[in-house]
């Protein structure tokens, strides 16, 4: 009798860890995670980052990874796309995986830098392809302008939102874009501040609805340095670095 019982207590023992673990990854895959994530540190100086292809327009003068310009021990990619082609940049790059054109709400966070004052570098959101994009123009010449715009169809149709906030050339920045259904937010930080975005005021925070843009890949065009960029839902299980960041305070606020 003795014995039965504790073949049972050891039955409901790791039946309950069972559920535990169970629950623990259903609260997972539930709560989202890291989609995508790319430090470029796997791949060789001098050739095309592995991850990523071109996604539309021409390469102009291509992309590539090399070594960062303020940092030779560090991998990024350096997009070069200098002439444009009527009013557009040439050519931008997404990841390869085809699956992500189908990312609705999503957090995307990119270091960016440029060498170049009178340059312009942008990161693309909820790209459809190289024609119907969102566009998050965090560089604008040496201007300082930050601003969204879309384009469908072919065609610019406008700025949704334009304003001052001049950055400096030859430092790298981290650009968060975090959209869910029409609100898109949009913050910057220099790179070496450690403040969690969550305590970063937004630049940009607007309601978008006249727009059938509400899916998409993420893109990097136009002109400059790109390092450390995750896409993710609810929180970062993977950082820039290989580094795992996932804490049981996240996963218990998540959850």
């Amino acid at each position: 009798m003795k014995k039965n019982s504790m073949k049972i207590i050891n039955c409901n023992v790791l039946f309950s860890i069972f559920l535990l673990f169970s629950y623990f990854y259903l609260g997972m895959a539930w709560a989202g995670g890291t989609l995508f994530s790319d430090d470029f540190e796997g791949d060789t100086v001098g050739q095309p980052a592995s991850l990523w292809e071109l996604a539309g327009g021409a390469p102009g003068k291509g992309a590539k990874v090399v070594k960062d310009p303020l940092d030779p021990n560090n991998k990024v990619i350096f997009v070069n796309s200098p002439k444009w082609v009527g009013d557009l940049p040439e050519g931008a790059w997404a990841p390869k995986d085809k699956s992500y054109l189908k990312w609705t709400d999503y957090t995307f966070e990119g270091d960016f830098m440029v060498d170049d004052p009178s340059k312009l570098f942008a990161f693309n959101y909820r790209a459809k392809d190289y024609d119907n994009m969102m566009h998050y123009n965090v560089r604008r010449w040496d201007k300082g302008i930050v601003g969204v715009y879309t384009r469908e169809n072919a065609q610019w149709t406008g700025a949704v939102k334009e304003i001052q906030h001049p950055t400096k050339h030859k430092v790298w920045y981290t650009a968060q874009v975090d959209v869910k259904g029409h609100n898109h937010t949009f913050k910057i930080k220099e790179a070496k501040d450690k403040t969690d975005f969550a305590k970063i005021d937004p630049l940009i925070e607007e309601e978008i609805k006249d727009t059938k843009l509400d899916s998409g890949t993420i893109q990097v065009m136009c002109y400059g340095f790109a390092d450390n960029i995750i896409i993710y839902v609810d929180f970062k299980d993977v950082e820039a670095k290989n580094k795992l960041t996932t804490t049981w305070a996240q996963i218990r606020r998540v959850n």
